[in-house]
């Protein structure tokens, strides 16, 4: 008795489901044949952002009329500054503050007079500077 069939939706052949291999190329399940690579791999654009089997970031279609390079450099150094501002607030009836990680957002307890930790739990990022009489 044979397994349960699918679909290969490379290739479109019927084939028993435990043979289904990840192709690293194509990011989806295929049979055999197309692993191997003994069927030609047909590109799949269903979507409008796929391009020959490659997504389109939208961000970067959305540019209003008129974005040149100056605006692109002007959007950078937007973003880099709005990452470098520190996000500490002080935790009410302790000597601790709530730290906001530039990298990855993830909010921690943060000591300033201790320094502990000494990177963000989450990523690792190293923690800006503190003052902390700012703080009392």
């Amino acid at each position: 008795m044979e397994g349960v069939k699918a679909k290969c939706k490379n290739c479109g052949n019927s084939v028993p489901a435990d043979q289904f291999k990840l192709h690293y190329s194509l990011k989806m399940m295929v049979c055999p044949n197309c692993f191997n690579g003994k069927t030609t791999p047909s590109t799949v654009t269903n979507s409008p952002n796929k391009v020959a089997g490659k997504i389109v970031d939208e961000k970067k279609v959305a540019k209003p009329a008129g974005w040149d390079k100056e605006d692109e450099y002007l959007d950078k150094f937007h973003r880099s500054k709005v990452k470098e501002v520190p996000q500490f607030r002080k935790i009410v009836g302790t000597g601790q503050v709530e730290c906001t990680c530039r990298n990855c957002k993830y909010t921690f307890k943060y000591d300033p007079f201790r320094k502990r930790p000494k990177s963000c739990p989450y990523c690792n990022e190293e923690i800006p500077r503190l003052n902390t009489f700012s703080m009392l």
